[in-house]
């Protein structure tokens, strides 16, 4: 059975508040590190890379949960410059999009 509309609200005001007790999936042991100012990247291909695995742990843990699946769909697309590797029908597809 479906949680109500209220407990997933209370759920998820107590979980903004910090409080995990009524959370189902979240590990609230761990503390979200703080971001002050902007951050470097002196290597994008390698962070792209790290975050490609860091999706694909979270989507095989919840492979159900659509966003998940389609951030790696889009982190992987940019790894790959949006192209497949060496798939025929793919490239014609595209060829046909670009207008090539």
């Amino acid at each position: 059975m479906a949680d109500s509309g209220a407990l997933r609200t209370r759920r998820a005001r107590a979980h903004k508040a910090g409080d995990h007790s009524l959370c189902r999936r979240c590990d609230g042991s761990k503390p979200v590190p703080a971001v002050s100012g902007a951050v470097s990247v002196s290597d994008p291909i390698r962070e792209l890379r790290r975050l490609a695995g860091r999706l694909r742990d979270a989507h095989e843990a919840d492979p159900g949960n659509a966003l998940i699946a389609r951030e790696l769909r889009m982190t992987l697309q940019a790894l790959t410059g949006g192209r497949g590797d060496g798939d025929d029908e793919l490239e014609s597809l595209f060829a046909e999009f670009s207008g090539a």
